[in-house]
């Protein structure tokens, strides 16, 4: 109900959505080149960001991950620009030595993975948003940006990805 007061979120609620979404924020982090115990402590700061959470949240999907990619970027590189920033992910490979969720990986993954953190970090981001189902619009919301700048990176990233990873367009006649 639209203007109704929502109560804060609570230890029970935040319990059960901590068992079936971190596995999916930690995939998340991982497409931002966050190694399985960064993406896990990062995860867990979020976590505990919304049980502190004096107001609402009324979206905790897109917040969590929000919340959760800002905690990774304060642990990785803190009070840097985001040009440094942009630099160390640009030196991020992926970590396989990690904890059965990333073993579970098929090399079909693990190329696309890997490919994927070669994007610059827009790109990377609006492609770790969108593998995640979130739409353009909620991208452009979560992250700030316009809806055409999302589709535009976007559209880059799919382009850089399908070189790197050899794919070619079944449509366009050879």
């Amino acid at each position: 109900m639209p203007g109704a007061c929502k109560r804060p979120v609570s230890a029970a609620e935040a319990g059960y959505s901590y068992q079936e979404d971190q596995p999916y924020l930690i995939r998340f982090l991982l497409r931002h080149g966050a190694t399985f115990p960064e993406a896990e402590d990062a995860v867990h700061s979020a976590f505990v960001e919304l049980m502190r959470s004096r107001q609402p949240v009324q979206r905790p999907r897109p917040w969590l991950r929000t919340v959760a990619l800002r905690a990774f970027l304060r642990q990785t590189v803190p009070e840097q620009p985001e040009n440094d920033l942009t630099d160390r992910l640009a030196e991020t490979s992926a970590d396989w030595h990690t904890p059965l969720h990333a073993a579970e990986l098929n090399e079909q993954q693990r190329r696309v993975l890997t490919a994927l953190l070669q994007l610059p970090f827009k790109q990377r981001s609006v492609m770790a948003w969108h593998l995640d189902g979130f739409s353009t619009a909620e991208i452009a919301e979560a992250m700030g940006m316009e809806n055409a700048a999302v589709l535009q990176n976007l559209s880059r990233a799919r382009r850089t990805l399908k070189q790197q990873l050899g794919i070619t367009d079944r449509r366009r006649p050879q």
